[in-house]
């Protein structure tokens, strides 16, 4: 299956917590996590599950026993035309009955105080939808199962320089995969590729015009994904584990 863009969901989470321990962070990054989710360019609309695994910032304060952060997030979007246009408001959507909310621009994502929202490796997702907007209401159970937590490699460095080619690594590959999209990011410029792969190098040429930050951000996301046509409407459904790391660019 192709994708032709990638979509970046803001999720205000637990980063946000940690954060604020010191009572004056200003860093967008700092209080914000994105997940990279893919787009497929024929959706009417996207329903993502994700297991998200961070460290914390660098100067965060520690917590004894919690040296990353995991949590359960839930998204939805749902086009006013197929592949995009406008987002369109379909009524309640619930995830493994967790309610999700509607936030300005009509994106679904997960109450902020929900971090578990019975998103489990190897379990399948349970999604309703009462619709509204051209979308008939539906309940749908996913096929394909969450799969197994992706995770950086041990020796995965937070130092990274952007002069030269860059190589991510992770553990495994985890199992029910279909695909691994690979990101690095400044806070302004995304990168991204996709392989299923242990590894995946950028070029220096691919991360032209990225800036230095010691707020950058590299991730890896495990997924796999099902589509049904409902009431004329196709409706995709991704299940994801991803790892986020906080690193200086260099």
């Amino acid at each position: 299956m192709k994708f032709k863009a990638f979509s970046f969901i803001i999720l205000v989470a637990g980063i946000s917590f940690f954060s604020s321990c010191d009572g004056n962070s200003e860093n967008p990054i700092e209080q914000q996590q994105s997940n990279p989710v893919p787009q497929p360019g024929d959706a009417d609309g996207v329903m993502a599950a994700i297991k998200a695994k961070s460290n914390t910032p660098s100067g965060t304060p520690s917590v004894p026993g919690m040296p990353d952060i995991l949590l359960d997030v839930a998204s939805a979007n749902f086009y006013s035309t197929s592949g995009g246009g406008s987002l369109v408001n379909v009524g309640e959507v619930i995830l493994n009955d967790f309610k999700l909310q509607n936030i300005s621009g009509n994106t679904y994502i997960n109450n902020f105080t929900d971090i578990t929202l019975g998103i489990n490796s190897g379990q399948a997702n349970g999604w309703k939808v009462a619709g509204a907007n051209g979308f008939d209401g539906f309940t749908y159970t996913t096929t394909k199962v969450m799969p197994g937590v992706v995770k950086f490699a041990s020796n995965q460095s937070e130092t990274i320089s952007i002069s030269s080619s860059v190589t991510l690594s992770i553990q495994s590959v985890p199992s029910g995969v279909d695909n691994i999209l690979w990101v690095i990011s400044d806070g302004t410029k995304v990168v991204t590729k996709e392989s299923r792969a242990t590894s995946i190098t950028f070029s220096a040429s691919e991360l032209s015009g990225m800036k230095t930050t010691s707020q950058g951000i590299i991730q890896v996301a495990a997924y796999n994904s099902e589509s049904r046509t409902i009431g004329g409407k196709k409706i995709y459904f991704i299940n994801e584990t991803v790892d986020s790391k906080f690193v200086s660019l260099n």
